[in-house]
């Protein structure tokens, strides 16, 4: 009986000290010669943890590389590359397996680092702890939920397009009771627009982006006095309300592509009367975004966006190009 309970008790052990070695563990990033992976601290992983990368294709194994842990965070980690099968790369998705553990711990190398050794980044090929130490806290910013606001210019691609969708006439009376007849077609300018937003992620390489745009016009001033002389005055705007969905290139490129309404409206204020034109119209949007980091949760964001929308006559065509703030909620 004793000899059995023994038996359980080492099989046991054996178990856990086996699962701490066999965590399922994935590449979520990998450029050039460093990465991150999927686990961390809290799942036991220590600096200095040497893991093979091997990929699974169906009922094969293939070995892609070796890799060393160089940066541990909570959930993630960052690594080096040690080694590389020929005509392969390391990418999202390989599996790592525990190679061998670094016995003498952080603390030792770090005492190492710190008696004149000299520091490995020095060395052609070695990279830095402190790059891999951004990389992680990159990938975790990408978990945040973003808001921000933009601000910048826009400009119509088309001739037909300079109305954007405000296309009507003024019919006024004269004094000398005649009739004439006012295009307000091409009567616009554009200003500065404005765009705040929120970016959601789904995925470490996907989110969804919700946006509202306001871009005021401003009437020409030849138009301006026209109006004036029959006590009038116009002021006119185009809104858009779009859901986009965005793909991460590298860590500070976005592209996406999007869909929703877009409400170009006038208003035409003479005496006590007031008459509001605007029509909804759907259409579509294309962006290209450039990120600069400013800290942990705050980023410049830089957008160019090419916008489309159906009218009753020619598609009208524009594009913005903005700039501002955008500030990231969430966990590190």
């Amino acid at each position: 009986m004793i000899r059995m309970l023994s038996s359980a008790a080492l099989s046991t052990l054996l178990l856990f000290s086996a699962a701490d070695a066999q965590w399922v563990i994935k590449v979520l990033q990998f450029d050039k010669n460093t990465g991150i992976i999927d686990k961390g601290e809290d799942a036991g992983l220590r600096v200095g943890d040497v893991f093979e990368v091997n990929r699974y294709t169906g009922d094969f194994v293939y070995w892609i590389g070796r890799v060393e842990v160089v940066v541990v965070k909570p959930k993630v980690a960052g690594v080096k590359m040690l080694a590389q099968a020929e005509n392969a790369a390391i990418q999202q998705g390989d599996m790592l397996e525990l190679r061998q553990r670094d016995k003498a711990g952080p603390e030792k190398k770090n005492q190492g680092a710190s008696s004149g050794k000299k520091n490995d980044s020095s060395q052609p090929g070695k990279i830095e702890p402190a790059a891999l130490n951004d990389a992680a806290n990159s990938s975790l910013r990408a978990k945040k939920v973003f808001f921000g606001l933009t601000s910048g210019l826009s400009q119509p691609l088309k001739n037909s397009s300079q109305s954007l969708g405000l296309n009507f006439s003024l019919l006024v009376r004269t004094s000398d009771n005649k009739t004439r007849v006012i295009d307000m077609t091409h009567a616009y300018t554009t200003s500065l627009g404005l765009q705040a937003y929120c970016t959601i992620p789904l995925s470490n390489r996907l989110s969804a982006n919700l946006n509202y745009d306001y871009l005021p016009l401003n009437v020409k001033s030849a138009m301006e006095a026209d109006l004036l002389s029959y006590g009038m005055k116009a002021s006119a705007s185009v809104m858009k309300v779009s859901a986009a969905l965005e793909s991460r290139i590298d860590r500070r490129i976005r592209l996406g592509l999007g869909a929703g309404l877009f409400l170009p409206q006038v208003t035409i204020n003479g005496g006590r009367q007031s008459i509001t034109v605007s029509e909804r119209h759907f259409g579509f949007a294309a962006s290209a975004a450039h990120l600069v980091p400013l800290g942990s949760a705050a980023w410049l964001r830089s957008i160019f966006e090419y916008n489309i929308f159906l009218d009753k006559g020619p598609a009208i065509h524009y594009v913005t190009l903005q700039t501002g703030l955008s500030i990231g909620i969430g966990k590190n």
